[in-house]
């Protein structure tokens, strides 16, 4: 009994020396045997990508962007915020679990012009739900067409050089 005693001591202070042996903590991390404490992966804070001050001149925030205006509102980090019927949206960032803005737009352009993106410096998500077969754009500083969006397409997008957007 006591050369059994001794082993699995052994073990335990041979796993506690490498720092591999870690318990459940009462929040769903882990301690290590020191007592310091490891976020969980749920715990841990979002991945930043660049676009946390993102904004677009003249969208308003709205509760629910499933209206007929232009608005933006924080994405659903459960279930996502899908871009409505008939708008064209950009997200801030690339996964719904990631959390951040997504701007829906119903009209186009703002007045005659293009809508003016601020501070878009990083890598973020397009979704044309527009229908009758409206194009989107993405513009760069010169209104130059950096990426033509056609109906019923999505994907991610470094918006670094992006200036502009044209809903359709």
């Amino acid at each position: 009994m006591s050369k059994a005693l001794g082993l699995v001591i052994g073990l335990m202070v041979l796993l506690a020396g490498t720092g591999a042996a870690y318990a459940a903590g009462p929040g769903g991390g882990a301690v290590r045997a020191d007592g310091t404490r490891i976020a969980s992966a749920a715990a841990q804070a979002p991945r930043d990508h660049g676009n946390d001050n993102a904004s677009v001149v003249g969208v308003p925030y709205c509760a629910n962007i499933n209206v007929s205006a232009d608005c933006w509102t924080w994405i659903k980090t459960t279930s996502g915020t899908p871009c409505p019927t008939g708008h064209f949206c950009i997200y801030t960032n690339v996964l719904a679990a990631e959390g951040g803005k997504v701007f829906s737009f119903f009209h186009c352009r703002r007045g005659g012009s293009d809508w003016v993106l601020r501070a878009w410096n990083g890598v973020g998500l397009y979704d044309n739900s527009n229908t009758g077969g409206a194009h989107a754009f993405i513009k760069g500083a010169a209104h130059n067409v950096l990426v033509n969006v056609a109906p019923g397409t999505d994907g991610s997008y470094d918006f670094r050089p992006a200036y502009y957007v044209q809903a359709c």
